[in-house]
């Protein structure tokens, strides 16, 4: 079973004669990956990616820089017919980075959470993190933006903002009406 995350390029081994990851993009996708203890992000990896010999290699991770001994034997099955392979967003690889620097676990989602509606088809996670950040008298910070989609990948219109702070989620209900993308959005602390 994987764990939650997305895949990423392999982690360049601690050396330099190893592949770095634009080099890798080229290859055909493994069959194996590996998951970071750190920051929980997966990388497809082969045995061939450990040397010729031994029982395996140092490995770093490229999102948190950390760093551990990979075994041959503890390579994970990667299961293609029931997982689609997606790369990390980058907004994830931000805020693992911003976590990491600000000392929180690598998987932190902020402390409060605010349900955002009646959002225009169209809005990106940045746009919403962006009027947030920007609408929030004094300033402050959005650790998460969560925009709920179908099947198609369609916005349902509605998303989820999550911030480092709690008094900063509070002064960001004051944007309740206001103007996001064209809509006046809803917002309010979630249900549950």
């Amino acid at each position: 079973h994987i764990p939650p995350g997305a895949f990423s390029s392999p982690p360049p081994a601690d050396d330099s004669t190893s592949p770095t990851a634009d080099d890798s993009s080229a290859l055909p996708l493994p069959s194996t990956y590996i998951t970071c203890g750190k920051c929980k992000s997966l990388f497809a990896i082969s045995s061939a990616d450990l040397g010729a010999h031994g029982k395996g290699r140092r490995v770093k991770c490229s999102v948190c820089d950390n760093s551990w001994y990979q075994s041959r034997d503890r390579l994970l099955d990667i299961p293609t017919q029931t997982h689609e392979l997606l790369p990390l967003p980058k907004s994830d690889l931000e805020r693992i980075a911003k976590n990491l620097e600000r000392e929180e676990s690598a998987d932190f989602a902020g402390v409060f959470k605010l349900y955002v509606g009646n959002l225009d088809w169209n809005v990106k996670e940045e746009d919403l993190k962006e009027f947030f950040e920007s609408g929030v008298e004094g300033g402050g910070e959005v650790c998460d933006v969560s925009i709920v989609r179908g099947e198609g990948g369609r916005s349902r219109g509605f998303a989820f903002v999550t911030f480092y702070e709690e008094e900063v989620g509070r002064k960001a209900l004051e944007l309740n009406g206001k103007e996001c993308n064209g809509r006046e959005i809803s917002v309010r602390e979630p249900n549950n």
